[in-house]
């Protein structure tokens, strides 16, 4: 994987980098964001007949596609406040080429699809543990028809979300803490373990709500890294989009399982899913540590002098 240059990731945000900016950006493009998803989520219930609040379990292919597509409220959003208030291009947010690299993000679903087979492999020893009436069971949920002609449209949905989370966090909010602050604190660690209490549902995980944010706050943590070290977008999204593009093959039965071939009734405050929540976890730490010891032949990313 070719490397940028540490500090060029940020380098756009530097101008206009100011605390109250940042924040005041953050709160505009969820504004953007919400409004959007207000009107889309009406726009969709009135085009198929449906109350707009049946959308938000995304039984059915179209549920799920109006839910993913809330998400241009957020390329909106982005688009509006790195224009005007920041006044610099949009696609500086995807690195100082103002593109993707996609051989980045080819290479991030690959180790993606790694991590995912990987801890396939190990779940396999679970009959081992595991009561057979305490097993995962799976139950097809499309035809496989309907399922193969929706595949195209459904990962483009979800590379659209993607792109859209990756561009708010490791994009905008990465670029302007970096270009203010050298501690990893800031720019990578607190921002991610926010972003994962605000996953924490105690009322859907019970115990595992626990790992639920620890699981997010580590994965931001490392995307964090993994951007400022290639100095581009691309590699985080490709890591985020392997990890998501799973959800066509395998959902979570009456949790965003429209786009699914295979659903899978889980009890969410079960050990069971507290085993697979850990194993995720150390795997993304243990891919994380291989492909930082790899490229240690460049500087720290976060202890120069300088910001620039």
């Amino acid at each position: 994987m070719t490397l940028a240059p540490q500090s060029s990731f940020w380098s756009p945000a530097q101008p206009t980098c100011q605390i109250w900016r940042s924040v005041l950006g953050f709160i505009l493009i969820h504004v953007v964001f919400f409004a959007a998803t207000f009107a889309i989520f009406m726009g969709g219930g009135w085009l198929i007949g449906a109350h707009p609040a049946t959308i938000l379990d995304g039984a059915t292919p179209t549920h799920t596609a109006i839910f993913f597509l809330t998400f241009l409220g957020y390329h909106l959003g982005l688009w509006l406040v790195v224009r005007f208030l920041h006044k610099r291009s949009f696609l500086t947010l995807l690195g100082t080429q103002k593109r993707v690299l996609w051989r980045q993000f080819r290479i991030g679903i690959l180790i993606a699809l790694g991590v995912a087979f990987t801890a396939a492999l190990l779940q396999l020893v679970e009959p081992l543990f595991v009561a057979p009436q305490d097993q995962t069971q799976l139950e097809r949920n499309l035809p496989t028809r309907e399922w193969l002609l929706i595949l195209a449209p459904a990962l483009f949905l979800i590379f659209v979300q993607i792109f859209a989370e990756e561009l708010v966090f490791r994009g905008y909010m990465l670029q302007q803490l970096r270009a203010r602050f050298q501690s990893v604190w800031i720019w990578a660690i607190l921002p991610s373990v926010a972003f994962g209490l605000l996953h924490a549902d105690p009322a859907t995980w019970g115990i595992n709500a626990v790992f639920y944010v620890i699981h997010t706050s580590v994965v931001g943590i490392v995307l964090s890294f993994v951007t400022v070290r290639t100095g581009n977008i691309g590699a985080a999204a490709g890591l985020h989009f392997g990890n998501n593009m799973s959800m066509v093959l395998l959902g979570n039965k009456g949790s965003l399982d429209g786009f699914s071939l295979f659903v899978a009734e889980v009890d969410l405050m079960g050990w069971t899913t507290s085993a697979s929540m850990m194993l995720q976890t150390v795997l993304v730490l243990v891919a994380f540590a291989i492909w930082w010891n790899l490229t240690q032949r460049k500087p720290p990313i976060a202890n120069a002098a300088k910001a620039d």
